[in-house]
């Protein structure tokens, strides 16, 4: 591990976290980090409200969001960072891939009713307040009507892409998503791999789609895992990255939160990539 400067993955109530925009600057401050990155998934909606707050903040906040790709049958998620909210491409994204969601999250439901499991769209609703749609949501949901014990119980007994209540997601590559961050002027990075690649190897395919760099430093990443990803964006001219996908709702997000960022060197490394995409296009 490294100077713990900035953790570069968090999630709010804007998406499936536990915590407003506000209530998570304020528990990165008090963890003493220097600088976060809000990375909800398929929304950049927590930027737009920070961004209207009227009492400053003495944190830096990294514009991101983590888009959730399908290809080939299996579920890739990208990290988007310093991309402009108001890009109208990646607007239209976050109104389509919410519409997509709350069609998915409905399939799923019906699936749980036909399985006897007593859950409504309704109650999946009142959950996300607003929010972009998730399974935790549906897990949520569950947990509140007695129908499981807890959200990993309705993960692992459903909603796991291997069990009998999952919906995959529509296709959506990792060449559209980073294609989607580079128009918005963002940098693109492969969140956790060591979850979608049980043979890191297989992760090598992943480089001719134009990432620009690898999460490293996450709680689901081994030592041997962190080193051998470590050394391959070394390789490849990859950057480094890490954060701790702190989500609130999970009994392990109090240790891990801030435990898993990467340094001042480290972050300013993103920063510079992504000035050069934008005046140079590289």
């Amino acid at each position: 591990m490294t100077e713990h400067y900035a953790d570069l993955h968090s999630h709010t109530t804007c998406s499936d976290g536990l915590l407003t925009p506000e209530q998570l600057l304020t528990k990165a401050r008090s963890n003493g980090l220097q600088a976060i990155a809000i990375t909800d998934h398929d929304t950049m909606q927590a930027h737009r409200i920070i961004r209207q707050m009227k009492k400053g903040n003495d944190i830096r906040v990294i514009a991101g969001i983590e888009i959730s790709c399908s290809e080939g049958g299996r579920e890739i998620h990208i990290l988007g960072y310093y991309l402009d909210p108001d890009n109208d491409e990646l607007q239209a994204y976050e109104v389509e891939k919410r519409a997509e969601r709350i069609n998915r999250a409905k399939l799923m439901v019906e699936k749980l009713n036909a399985l006897k499991v007593s859950v409504s769209f309704g109650e999946v609703e009142a959950i996300a307040s607003g929010a972009t749609i998730g399974r935790p949501h549906i897990a949520a949901a569950m947990v509140r009507n007695g129908s499981v014990p807890s959200i990993q119980k309705a993960f692992d007994n459903y909603l796991d892409s291997s069990r009998p209540a999952y919906v995959p997601r529509t296709t959506y590559t990792v060449r559209q998503a980073v294609t989607l961050v580079r128009n918005a002027g963002g940098v693109a990075i492969v969140a956790h791999p060591a979850r979608t690649y049980m043979d890191p190897r297989m992760f090598l395919s992943l480089i001719a789609s134009g990432i620009d760099g690898i999460e490293v430093y996450h709680p689901s990443h081994w030592t041997v895992t962190r080193e051998y990803y470590r050394m391959l964006a070394v390789k490849h001219g990859l950057l480094i990255t890490g954060g701790s996908d702190f989500h609130g709702s999970r009994d392990y997000d109090e240790k891990n939160f801030g435990l898993f960022g990467v340094s001042e060197e480290m972050t300013a490394a993103i920063h510079t990539r992504a000035i050069q995409r934008r005046l140079h296009g590289k």
